[in-house]
């Protein structure tokens, strides 16, 4: 049951995280931003070892939003998005790297 908890908390990072570098409005970002963290702290803290699909598939896909951040990042033309998609590809890079090194 942990587990499950912890997939929801990841895919709620994932949303949170998709909100900041997607939306275009400030505020919204700002609390996209908060939400994912709050989350991906809820999900490390959920998480057991044993569970090596979920922590691979959480790691594939915090770098595939890594990627995402930066390809945002590169091709937008608004100063804010650029920024929200640059935290977020930074944190999402930190993530799925703290999943490999750390847990795998």
């Amino acid at each position: 049951m942990r587990d499950y908890i912890a997939m929801a908390s990841f895919t709620m990072a994932v949303i949170g995280g998709l909100a900041a570098m997607l939306n275009k409005h400030r505020d919204k970002q700002t609390m996209g931003s908060i939400v994912g963290i709050v989350f991906l702290i809820s999900f490390f803290l959920l998480v057991s070892k044993e569970a090596k699909v979920i922590l691979q598939v959480a790691c594939v896909i915090a770098f595939a939003i890594a990627v995402a951040g930066g390809l945002v990042t590169i091709l937008s033309n608004r100063e804010d998005t650029r920024m929200g998609a640059m935290i977020t590809g930074i944190v999402s890079l930190g993530t799925s790297l703290l999943i490999l090194f750390t847990y795998l």
